[in-house]
Order: structure tokens, then sequence, then C-alpha cells
């Protein structure tokens, strides 16, 4: 954890309450409370990952600039609470991915507000159908192969990325839809099946993502609760080991100066 008055120059300096940036967090907090109540209700196991898990360990809740959330777990979890969402009742939120939202073209989901309008960094969601506060919902896959993911994020990149970035809707889509049949029914599962081989207790996201780093089974067999904001939520049990492996020095601060944020505007409904 970082010194507080480093902390509260941070705050000061990033997202001071009542900014905009701070509004937003506050916004993600109260997603994030809503999921992680699904999730214990129904036995789902899930843990706060990426920047999402350094702001947990080294500022005791967001790292004062950061504008997105990031959670992960294992397939089975996934699917479960993917069916929860698909059922869900409420009209708060809403799970985002190719089948609810034809244009998505990320290859892990998004649990969105549906009271919000972002804008991403260059506008890289302008096809979405959901566009609200979201949080990133990330699958794990046993893989031994770093080469596969680095393949496969190349295919994301040309197949999906570069087609959402066609004005032309019929001609996006039907682009799509031969992308979807051919890398993600044919290329991936094959890339999957390969990369299963040998995983020896490693685990990556889906394949297509650029986040290639491993996870390690014995840093993330189970989960251990950390303060967070005003809460309490989980991280994996040896969260630090899990940091510097995808990291390395997570403790230490970014040149402070070079900061991009990934959501350039937010409206409120």
């Amino acid at each position: 954890m970082i010194d507080p008055a480093l902390h509260s120059e941070l705050r000061e300096r990033f997202n001071p309450d009542g900014s905009p940036l701070r509004r937003h967090q506050l916004l993600m907090l109260d997603m994030l409370k809503k999921i992680d109540r699904l999730c214990r209700d129904n036995g789902i196991t899930y843990w706060l990952s990426s920047g999402t898990c350094i702001g947990a360990l080294r500022h005791g809740g967001f790292i004062p600039w950061d504008d997105d959330v990031d959670i992960e777990m294992f397939e089975p979890d996934f699917k479960r609470l993917r069916r929860l969402m698909m059922d869900y009742s409420g009209d708060d939120l809403v799970w985002q991915d190719s089948s609810t939202d034809y244009e998505y073209v990320q290859p892990f989901a998004k649990i969105r507000d549906t009271h919000t309008e972002i804008c991403e960094l260059e506008n890289a969601d302008r096809n979405y159908k959901y566009r609200g506060a979201f949080i990133d919902v990330f699958v794990l896959r046993p893989s031994s192969s770093l080469k596969l993911y680095e393949f496969g994020g190349k295919f994301q990149q040309l197949f999906f990325y570069r087609t959402q970035r066609l004005e032309n809707r019929f001609l996006r889509r039907s682009v799509l839809s031969f992308s979807r049949v051919f890398v993600s029914r044919m290329v991936f599962p094959l890339l999957n099946y390969i990369g299963m081989v040998g995983s020896n207790g490693q685990f990556r996201h889906r394949l297509g993502t650029n986040f290639t780093k491993a996870r390690s089974m014995e840093d993330i067999k189970s989960t251990r609760l950390v303060e967070f904001e005003d809460t309490v939520l989980p991280v994996p049990v040896n969260a630090e080991n899990y940091l510097r492996k995808i990291y390395g020095n997570y403790e230490s601060l970014p040149d402070l100066d070079n900061i991009t944020p990934h959501i350039t505007e937010i409206k409120y409904f």
C-alpha cells in the first residue's frame, strides 16, 4: 500500500471528489458490488484482475487515474455468470458479447450499465449496441503456448478489429459473419485444443486478446478478500505473485505525465 500522503496527492491530482472521473469510478464500484453479490449468491468464483487488482493492493481501491474495471474467472464460472446475466431481470445491467450485440468483436465479455453512454479512445465502440460504462469479464483457459496466443491476437486484429472500422454496414456485417464462422468456430477452437496440451497449470485469456501473460494455478487456485474503496472484494490468493509475473514491480508508479485514459466522454441518462 502506498503512503497515505502520496495517495491523497494522487487523488487530488487525478480523481478528486466530484470530478467526472471520480463519478465514473463510483458508478463502476456500484456495478462491481452488484456483480459481487450475484456471484456470491450463486457460488461463482471471480477476482479483481490486472489494473483493478493493482489498485486494490497498492491504493486500497481504484488507481486514481483508472477508468475501467477488469475481473477474471475460470471458464465454468464464466459460463454460469453468462447464463445468470442473460436471465437478469434488472434494467440497470446488461451482458455484452457477440450473441447480444452483433457488432461486438472482443474475445471477452463486458457487463454494461444501461443508464450511461461512453465514448472509448479512438471511438473504438462506435458500432456497438451497448455503450454504457462497463466491467470487462475475462475467461481463463489452460494454455502452454505463448506463440499461439500472439498468433491469435494477430488474427483477431486482422478479421475483427479492422472489420469493425468499415463504414459500410452491410459489408462490415458480411465480413464479420464470415470471420466468426472461420476464425471463432474453426481456427480458434483448434488452436485452443493445441494450446491446452502440456499447459501444466498455466492459464491465459481466451485467444484473440493482446493480454498474453500466463497466470499460474498456484496463484489463482483460490481467492482472498481485500479492501477496495468502501467494501471488500476478492483478489487471487497469491495476488502479489500474480501481479509480479504480469507487470514486474507493480508497486512502482508509472510516469504520471504519460497517463492515457481509455474513455474520452461519458453521458448519464
